[in-house]
């Protein structure tokens, strides 16, 4: 009998020695395949951009060969709005383990609805979105009668120049359940830049996740991946912004 509590006390040490190692295995492969979706985020996102898409810009198609409005690409990533792929199913699932625009440290599934663009209305629930575009290309800053405000989503337009701008960040992981309790959808978001009175500059468009080892994935439109534990702080082009002409 104490042989075997000796053997036993012994496996529990094995264990509690060997348990935070293979948890540091695990992370590091899901950030790893973070890493690998953002790649392939950007690079959908460079088809997209350039018009060679095999699905087309969907509704943007309407803009012309050079403008395309983000939010079709949005629609494009979680397969929704005019890219919806169910047939006349009304809903339909995205799982981390095949859709890209889900990282594999957060939720594990998303449900979509069909018939609505990008939104709480055709993604749920919200606050498990996991991976979210750059604000600043869906509502640029304007000037209005002297203010810095947001300009109307219709109104703005991202063009295929972006290219020419491989530094400019477009994907990135988010804080869902954080940026919805602020009363703010977690498919977009943006640091302030330094030195901008803005729409953007009291943060609250702010919410990256930390998830992989205190840091962040971040995709940029060059179609590199980067990991940073303060990418605001970052010497990327943050100020990059759709256009509204």
């Amino acid at each position: 009998m104490i042989e075997l509590l000796v053997v036993i006390t012994i496996l529990f040490i094995l264990i509690s020695l060997t348990l935070p190692a293979l948890n540091a295995v695990r992370s590091s492969a899901k950030r790893l395949v973070c890493a690998a979706n953002l790649r392939t985020v950007v690079s959908e996102f460079s088809a997209f951009a350039d018009g060679t898409h095999p699905q087309g810009k969907g509704h943007s198609e309407a803009l012309g060969q050079e403008r395309f409005q983000i939010n079709d690409f949005q629609d494009l990533l979680y397969r929704i709005d005019e890219f919806w792929d169910r047939g006349d199913a009304k809903t339909g699932l995205l799982s981390s383990e095949k859709d890209p625009v889900l990282c594999p440290s957060g939720t594990a599934k998303l449900s979509r609805r069909m018939g609505f663009p990008c939104g709480r209305e055709a993604i749920s629930p919200v606050g498990d979105v996991s991976i979210a575009l750059n604000m600043r290309l869906y509502r640029p800053v304007v000037n209005f009668r002297g203010k810095n405000v947001m300009a109307a989503t219709a109104a703005a337009h991202v063009s295929s120049r972006i290219l020419d701008y491989p530094h400019v960040p477009l994907a990135l992981d988010v804080d869902g359940s954080t940026m919805t309790t602020r009363g703010v959808d977690p498919f977009y978001i943006a640091p302030p830049v330094e030195g901008a009175d803005d729409a953007y500059a009291s943060g609250r468009f702010w919410v990256q996740s930390t998830r992989h080892g205190h840091s962040v994935n971040v995709g940029f439109v060059g179609g590199h991946v980067l990991s940073s534990q303060n990418p605001a702080e970052e010497r990327w082009n943050w100020s990059y912004q759709a256009e509204t002409r």
